[in-house]
């Protein structure tokens, strides 16, 4: 056997050992923010004003309308309340929402994506949106306003990624190592510096926001509390869909 043949014969193991490369987006994660465009699109371009509304009040999620407190939820489609809570987060009010949701869906999607693969990452983003609705609820069940966008999704992985993104010595690890750090306690998350600063300035600016105009809710400002809400459901829960976690809860 020739030296080219060993050669040859070694590369292929070389290349399955290789780590992918840092701006290797999980197909998952693009396929995401390609429906997210998709369906903004069919809503721009392709529906009428009109048919547009019967989207949001059918898709968005409308706390008020759980209590029939408006004539507007009369011509919501039954069972609309089951699947709201989920889908409005497929909805964005303009195309700079969809960038700005797609921007930090590509940062802390996919970490979390190569961690936990394509069907617990959807099933963890799913969950992380219906949290920020039911956190909406909670504190605004009588408002009659269609609440749309992925923040709630985008705030889950923030949470989710703040479990092991960051590393034991509170400093950001390379993002090919991400996906193999140990998934910590949320006591010990909420002991590294680099967690705390972040959770605070998340926390902080979402509390700042929270008055100000120019948001993506019907009424005119930011849904800070579905941030929160899929915020802490992400840090609080991420351990129970990673396969790699052994820290205690």
């Amino acid at each position: 056997m020739t030296q080219n043949d060993l050669d040859e014969a070694a590369e292929p193991v070389f290349r399955r050992q290789r780590p992918p490369p840092a701006f290797n987006v999980p197909g998952i994660v693009l396929g995401l923010i390609c429906v997210y465009i998709a369906v903004h699109a069919v809503r721009m371009f392709a529906l009428s004003p009109l048919v547009d509304s019967f989207v949001l009040v059918d898709f968005a999620f409308i706390p008020g309308c759980y209590q029939a407190a408006a004539e507007f939820c009369a011509y919501q489609r039954p069972g609309a309340g089951l699947w709201s809570p989920l889908t409005y987060s497929f909805l964005h009010g303009d195309w700079m929402h969809l960038a700005v949701n797609s921007v930090w869906l590509l940062a802390f999607g996919t970490p979390v994506a190569r961690r936990l693969g394509a069907v617990r990452f959807l099933v963890f983003s799913c969950c992380g949106a219906v949290a920020g609705a039911a956190a909406f609820y909670l504190l605004n069940p009588e408002i009659v306003a269609p609440v749309i966008g992925a923040s709630g999704v985008v705030s889950a992985l923030m949470g989710g990624a703040c479990r092991f993104a960051f590393g034991g010595s509170g400093a950001t690890m390379s993002p090919l190592m991400q996906p193999y750090l140990p998934v910590v306690s949320i006591r010990a998350a909420l002991t590294n510096r680099t967690v705390l600063i972040f959770v605070a300035v998340f926390f902080g600016t979402n509390l700042l926001i929270g008055s100000a105009a120019g948001g993506f809710l019907g009424g005119g400002t930011v849904a800070w509390e579905a941030h929160l809400g899929g915020f802490a459901f992400g840090f609080l829960l991420f351990s129970f869909f990673d396969p790699r976690s052994r820290a205690r809860v």
